[in-house]
């Protein structure tokens, strides 16, 4: 994927405004496409993680008539939907926003100034230019990482339209494969509490799996949750992420 990006770069330069003092316009949408695109890969590896648990956990002898996958097409639809917005209000402006002017230590009377190396190429002020998202490029990645797992983690929820279209799909499936029918009655209708017994069984047993997403997400990522530059090394595209973010004036 960043391949791709990496030769978008001297078009984007041509399309980009001479001189700009923040990361706006072109800049944002450039660099929360760029992560949002970076997270298809290991959000897909953990879906269809998810999508094997839940074949080899309620679907009896994993007898499916689609692909797994398709069972959680739910959440990765809505995900998908909400991924870019999501990422662009936490980096701009969640966190990086504003110029980097300071007063000058030596004159504090003086005008507004930018620190050495603000704008770019490495601000050690947290404002809105591609200098200061270089510098704090570990607290970019994990807030791309934190913004990723939340929303996968929220659309995951028992109770939310992902969930139940979720648990509709797993219940069709299981009922193809010869599992629990949707409709299981005696002539007195005896049967019907323990269907519901099963369909609520069903109900935690898809809750558990779910619930795993964010562990698994970490997994993916390579592990270390956490700012430090060792942490989530899967997931950090550092080099090739400061070379595109410096490609913004």
């Amino acid at each position: 994927m960043l391949s791709r990006i990496t030769r978008l770069v001297p078009l984007l330069l041509v399309i980009l405004p001479g001189v700009v003092t923040a990361c706006e316009g072109e800049c944002i949408v450039g660099i929360t496409k760029a992560f949002e695109s970076n997270y298809t890969y290991s959000v897909n590896v953990v879906m269809r993680q998810v999508a094997d648990d839940i074949a080899a956990k309620m679907i009896p002898n994993r007898q499916y008539f689609v692909p797994p996958i398709s069972m959680v097409e739910p959440i990765i639809s809505e995900y998908k939907k909400s991924a870019y917005s999501l990422l662009e209000t936490a980096i701009f402006p969640g966190y990086f926003h504003g110029k980097c002017q300071r007063r000058n230590p030596k004159n504090p009377d003086g005008p507004l100034v930018n620190p050495p190396g603000c704008p770019n190429p490495d601000c050690p002020v947290v404002c809105g230019t591609p200098g200061s998202l270089v510098h704090f490029y570990s607290k970019l990645r994990f807030i791309a990482y934190n913004t990723t797992e939340h929303r996968l983690q929220a659309l995951a929820t028992p109770g939310t339209k992902a969930f139940g279209a979720v648990m509709k799909a797993v219940m069709r499936e299981k009922e193809l494969s010869g599992g629990t029918p949707t409709m299981r009655r005696s002539f007195w209708g005896s049967r019907l509490p323990k269907q519901r017994r099963d369909t609520q069984k069903d109900r935690d047993t898809l809750k558990n799996i779910l619930r795993r997403i964010p562990s698994k997400l970490e997994a993916v990522c390579g592990g270390i949750r956490s700012e430090s530059t060792k942490g989530l090394p899967n997931c950090s595209w550092e080099k090739q992420m400061k070379e595109f973010i410096l490609s913004f004036p």
